[in-house]
């Protein structure tokens, strides 16, 4: 009986369209997927969109358009782009479809009959980007307003009589699920979640008062509430099986149910490893098999953020440009699942060209060019293994690192047979085997590569399944075989079984890109440039606006006026209860002098030490949080920096800059 798999990923709020973030858990969950449906495993893979929400209801409203008409155009958007990247997903599942209001009702049916739903007054902050209440302890101060950490926006004070949940009941029970091993990874989002257990749980509101919020949906037998976002999100898991009353039978649903693995990111732990598996209990209902928390994806240091366009990555353009198995290759393969990970251009390209193009697609361009001189294209089947028995180990490691949610490690596993078959080859140089010794040896060499090849397209059908499919389809073998996993060492698969049909010329993998090309691919992809944003403000201040003799232009005297240098920071720390400004310490060759700057949602202190910066000497000081500000450095951006302005090489500090 084939072993169930049912992978997960988030459902995405409907606020933004597909971007780096989504595709990378997107992927990696369709690589995971695709991998147990290739060894056999009863595979199901759902992904979808959260829509319901006070943010929702407030995005349709501005765009004059009734919140269902507004999801709707989201929702098309996703499963375009999600069919153009190659992923497979068994389901996709809308909080707004009739199925799912049905499973929502029948959790909170659930959870009310154990008497863990009670009515209550809530007076709170609520942060309507999270969807989520918030504590003292979760927010931080930016003069006197509280800000939501995560959203960097005022959270809202909230007042009004709700349906509350006992979460408190269930710390003991929590804990007790966090010892299973591999229940929560990696190891450090297990600890987190406990420690926040082990400092108590207080009950939480589970409704909003439809005045206040109206897109969602209605409480059952209480017209005048809609039910908490976080519950209606997190129950699409069971309702794609049938709805918590399928998966409380025995029965298949439950059986899928108990092999869910969540795919999330860390923003969302919280939610899926405390409110979730207590809600579940709640409803008399078993925990998923798994929750895999992995980190979050910046650009060029930056945390990615929709506010701030300097940090956007578009997939969808990549993918038109570059194909879209090198963007899928590059996400699985650059970053370790489970940790922080930084997108560049440069990067991408890089591996484009050294792993894709000079690894895999020369050993498949040569192998196949080589086959077709010496022996007509028709390589016969190699008798007995030919190094079968490492293949198979080999193929062993790169199993265990899928299953074990590590595909970096799975990529890195299988270029290494990539290099190695390569250098079987010049090693063996066909070319002179060919000369000396005829096709025997030449036949020898070339199963081997194929074998290699065949057992590598297998290999990377997770992470890039039309590449794999190609490859054995200029191998002269049937693509679909790349869809099963390579079979065990009893030796019921040969190393290499022959050509299904003689090869055809070989088609270039992953063609070549030159410097040029390369250069104008980055400068499409990246963000268009910002002007410059003002001197930071005390906050809650606002700047003046430009006058209209700005917008007609200055004369240079008025330019010359303005004392810009090089300069060097030596210090930076951040300002105590603020959020968004640092104070820097910069040579500028004569002295130091400190400068406030409203910079720490694109820049952690550390990494601005070294750095040498464009540093405006002669404005007039300012007080700024009780601190002298003597000057300002520039950066780009208007309302949200987006990078310093900074030097194409190091100068010394105090230079002139005109």
């Amino acid at each position: 009986m084939a072993t169930p798999f049912y992978i997960t990923t988030p459902i995405y709020y409907v606020n933004a369209l597909p971007h780096l973030g989504t595709f990378y858990t997107t992927v990696v969950a369709d690589a995971l997927a695709r991998f147990h449906r290739a060894v056999g495993d009863d595979t199901f893979f759902l992904t979808g969109l959260d829509e319901h929400g006070q943010k929702i209801e407030r995005i349709a409203r501005e765009r004059g358009v009734e919140p269902q008409v507004y999801c709707d155009g989201i929702a098309a958007e996703f499963q375009k782009t999600w069919a153009r990247m190659g992923v497979s997903n068994d389901d996709f599942i809308r909080t707004t479809s009739a199925r799912h209001k049905k499973a929502v009702a029948e959790m909170w049916a659930r959870m009310h009959a154990s008497g863990d739903i009670y009515p209550a007054e809530y007076d709170g902050m609520y942060c309507v980007g999270c969807e989520d209440w918030k504590s003292e302890d979760d927010v931080v101060l930016d003069g006197d307003e509280k800000i939501c950490p995560i959203h960097r926006r005022p959270v809202e004070r909230v007042k009004e009589k709700n349906w509350f949940f006992r979460l408190s009941r269930y710390a003991d029970y929590l804990l007790e699920l966090y010892d299973r091993p591999g229940f929560i990874r990696p190891e450090s989002r297990r600890n987190e979640v406990a420690s926040f257990v082990r400092g108590g749980l207080k009950d939480i509101s589970v409704s909003r008062m439809k005045k206040s919020v109206s897109w969602g949906i209605p409480v059952p037998g209480d017209d005048d509430h809609v039910i908490y976002v976080w519950i209606d999100a997190l129950t699409n898991y069971l309702t794609v099986l049938g709805g918590p009353e399928a998966v409380a039978q025995p029965g298949p649903a439950r059986t899928r149910w108990e092999a869910a693995h969540h795919l999330i990111a860390k923003d969302i732990l919280r939610f899926h490893a405390v409110y979730w598996p207590a809600m579940l209990k709640s409803a008399n209902l078993p925990p998923p098999a798994g929750i895999f928390c992995h980190g979050y994806l910046t650009v060029k240091g930056q945390k990615i953020s929709k506010s701030m366009p300097a940090t956007k990555v578009d997939p969808v353009m990549i993918a038109e440009d570059l194909g879209v198995e090198p963007l899928r290759y590059f996400v699985l393969r650059e970053y370790s699942l489970g940790g922080d990970g930084d997108f560049t251009y440069e990067a991408l390209l890089q591996r484009y060209e050294s792993e894709l193009g000079n690894d895999l697609g020369n050993l498949l361009n040569r192998t196949v060019s080589m086959a077709r001189q010496y022996l007509g294209g028709t390589i016969a089947k190699s008798d007995g293994d030919l190094l079968g028995g490492d293949l198979h180990a080999r193929a062993t490691e790169v199993r265990n690192a899928w299953t074990s949610f590590q595909p970096s490690i799975a990529l890195d596993l299988i270029w290494s047979c990539v290099r190695d078959t390569n250098a079987h080859i010049e090693t063996r140089k066909p070319w002179v085997e060919f000369k000396q010794l005829g096709g025997a040896g030449t036949q020898d060499t070339l199963a081997y590569c194929c074998g290699w090849l065949r057992a590598i397209a297998k290999m990377i059908h997770p992470a890039m399944p039309e590449t794999a499919r190609n490859i054995l389809r200029q191998l002269g073998r049937d693509s679909r075989e790349a869809e099963t996993w390579i079979a065990d060492s009893s030796g019921l698969e040969l190393f290499w079984p022959g050509n299904d049909r003689p090869m055809d010329a070989p088609q270039p993998l992953f063609p070549r890109l030159d410097p040029d090309r390369k250069a104008a691919l980055i400068a499409k992809w990246m963000p268009a440039a910002t002007p410059v944003s003002p001197a930071p403000t005390e906050p809650g201040k606002t700047t003046a606006t430009p006058s209209a003799a700005t917008a007609d232009g200055i004369d240079k005297a008025d330019f010359d006026r303005a004392e810009l240098r090089a300069a060097k920071v030596v210090a930076c720390e951040r300002v105590p209860k603020t959020e968004k400004l640092l104070k820097l310490t910069l040579d500028i060759g004569t002295e130091q002098r400190t400068v406030i700057s409203g910079i720490a949602a694109a820049y952690a202190p550390e990494a601005l030490i070294g750095r040498t910066v464009i540093y405006v000497a002669n404005l007039k000081p300012a007080k700024i949080r009780g601190v002298l500000s003597q000057g300002m450095i520039l950066a780009a951006g208007d309302a949200d920096v987006l990078a310093l302005a900074a030097l194409d090489r190091d100068v010394a500090p105090g230079t002139r800059i005109r």
